[in-house]
């Protein structure tokens, strides 16, 4: 059977035809390529670059000269180091393809350097221990709210609700590089200097004990300092942002 990889999302779909809809970024059929077809005009492994504002990934020697799904150069592309974790490609796409069923939340996470404030989208945002309380999450070292958290020693976590998809767009698909993402946002300060967004449902506070360098990224070890309520309505998944995109 034909295998199909989208080129957004690295969803791999056996059939075929190309589905109609790709259940993991939400694409259409003209965004996946024949698996058989690419490895026949390029045998020899190519590189893989990521872009670092929305974490599409390009295959090929260069960076692509405009990123697909969110528009940025190739100056926010960074080369991907291949990891070897022993598994052949056909067992790393059926276990990651697993993965996707992983229930999770969606988050912004924000920090603060020298006054400046910034934040991202992330999902890998969990509680680590009740007592005491601590909570991890999981950055990409080329993100500019990567560097502050590494730089400040805390982060901000505001926990998103099903009506916020216009702050994934706004914290997911541009580079605090380039803008103040904060600009014209309500937002408070808590104790660590933090912001925590009003629109979102509730907000938390961390302090980083320690950071466990993970190749692409890193993660950050905090104890829970501080949090406020704004909303008791359902927070967002990641299952559901897809569905609803």
């Amino acid at each position: 059977m034909k295998k199909w990889r989208c080129t957004v999302c690295n969803y791999v779909h056996e059939g075929d035809t190309p589905p109609d809809k790709c259940p993991i970024c939400g694409v259409g059929p003209d965004k996946f390529v024949l698996i058989e077809e690419t490895e026949a005009v390029a045998p020899v492994k190519e590189k893989k670059w990521r872009c670092t504002v929305c974490n599409y990934i390009h295959v090929g020697d260069t960076p692509p000269d405009v990123c697909p799904v969110c528009g940025v150069g190739p100056e926010k592309f960074v080369l991907v180091e291949e990891v070897e974790d022993g598994l052949t490609d056909k067992e790393r796409e059926a276990l990651q393809t697993l993965l996707f069923n992983v229930s999770y939340g969606l988050y912004i996470i924000s920090s603060v350097r020298d006054e400046k404030l910034n934040g991202m989208v992330s999902n890998t945002f969990i509680q680590v221990t009740s007592t005491p309380l601590k909570a991890s999450v999981c950055l990409g070292k080329g993100t500019l709210t990567s560097e502050y958290v590494r730089e400040s020693g805390v982060f901000g976590v505001s926990i998103l609700g099903k009506d916020n998809h216009d702050l994934i767009k706004h914290f997911g698909y541009q580079s605090g590089r380039d803008v103040d993402k904060f600009k014209e946002l309500s937002y408070i300060t808590g104790k660590t200097g933090c912001p925590g967004l009003l629109e979102t449902l509730c907000f938390l506070e961390c302090k980083v004990e320690q950071t466990i360098d993970l190749g692409t990224h890193y993660m950050f070890i905090g104890k829970v300092v501080d949090g406020d309520g704004f909303s008791k309505e359902e927070p967002m998944t990641y299952a559901y942002y897809h569905a609803t995109r």
